[in-house]
């Protein structure tokens, strides 16, 4: 084909392939394969790829055939399978890499992994079935049996053109000073960095917005008193964002319209707060409210739809709730088997990264 068609133009026409074409046409010849691995390449395939429609990744857990398997499914957006099983029919499940990984970030198509009982992360590209491994660091192995928890951040700084994983380290009844390392894909090494020395008794789960990482955190002897630390990536500093007020009522950070969102529960009532001004201390305004009945509980998580701005809600008795709050419409999204129970959703695009990185996932359809 190069003998007739240019090579700026083969690059142009790859960039618009999705990657298991890419994967296929990297046997054909040597010279396709250098170009389709090329670092350049994968990184503009990757900047093409985020402007596509994103995906809905589901997460499920069940028992069969006498053993636990975790597996997964793929969803356009506007075809969520509500309320019965069959909104699978036609979709492919695939096995998750494994029960005891918990998905703690997603960042271009990338899923973040950790095993809380071996603490091993793990960095992840389902549409290529190849994954990285991340080498052990003294606290996630010597600490495994002392009570610490770990919160860890996963997220992209273009301006060095590296993921980046921030790991935290603290003590559940707040016995030691939190510590805090970092992790660069183009460096391969951990490395420590300055946290703020308070003792903290919860970390939430890391937001990425704006180019940087956000934690929901709670100080020790100050149940009352919650506030945001973030991380920008590129400048490698920690800082602090309060919340609005009572900030007790925070239970969880989110991204809402490209803003870093906080959704505060109130009785039965949730209402999302936006943070539309993100160096403006003051910017925090009540955006949005989501009536919740007293047999639903809580809200524990809120992911909004690219689509059309429709939300994924977890209820503490309901689990996972699809909710058009322009009509106020909202339905339960189905399992696949009637034993198997939805663990997690995240929002996910395909494209070629960790492809020149790691080894393969070998992991097979579950039966």
């Amino acid at each position: 084909m190069s003998d007739y068609i240019c090579d700026e133009l083969i690059v142009e026409i790859f960039e618009r392939l999705p990657p298991k074409s890419l994967l296929r046409f990297t046997c054909i010849s040597k010279s396709w394969f250098s170009r389709i691995v090329c670092p350049d390449f994968i990184r503009k395939h990757a900047l093409r790829s985020a402007k596509n429609p994103q995906k809905v990744f589901i997460r499920h857990l069940t028992y069969f055939n006498r053993r636990v398997q975790s597996f997964y499914t793929l969803h356009p957006e506007d075809r969520l399978p509500l309320s019965s099983r069959e909104g699978y029919i036609g979709i492919t499940p695939h096995e998750f890499p494994g029960y005891n990984f918990h998905i703690v970030g997603s960042c271009n198509g990338i899923l973040c992994l950790y095993d809380q009982k071996i603490r091993k992360i793990t960095l992840w590209n389902p549409s290529i079935r190849r994954k990285l491994t991340l080498p052990h660091h003294r606290s996630l192995r010597d600490y495994s049996s002392s009570g610490l928890q770990v919160a860890i951040g996963f997220g992209f700084d273009p301006i060095t053109d590296d993921y980046k994983i921030v790991k935290i380290s603290y003590a559940t009844y707040g016995r030691d000073e939190p510590e805090s390392s970092i992790y660069t894909i183009n460096t391969g090494i951990w490395r420590t960095i300055a946290f703020p020395t308070t003792l903290l008794i919860n970390v939430s789960l890391a937001c990425f917005v704006n180019g940087a990482l956000h934690w929901l955190v709670t100080e020790q002897g100050n149940i009352g008193h919650c506030y945001i630390i973030s991380f920008n990536l590129s400048k490698e500093v920690f800082d602090t964002i309060p919340l609005p007020e009572p900030s007790w009522e925070s239970t969880q950070l989110t991204i809402i319209k490209g803003y870093l969102a906080v959704i505060a529960n109130e009785g039965h009532n949730s209402w999302i707060w936006l943070r539309k001004e993100y160096n403006n201390v003051a910017s925090w305004s009540r955006d949005l409210k989501l009536n919740t009945g007293p047999y639903e509980g809580k809200i524990s998580k809120v992911l909004q739809l690219t689509t059309n701005g429709d939300l994924l809600l977890t209820t503490q008795c309901e689990g996972y709730i699809f909710y058009n709050h322009t009509k106020g419409v909202r339905s339960k999204l189905a399992s696949v088997k009637g034993l198997s129970i939805i663990l997690d959703i995240v929002t996910y695009v395909e494209n070629l990264v960790l492809l020149n990185r790691g080894t393969i996932c070998n992991v097979n359809q579950p039966s």
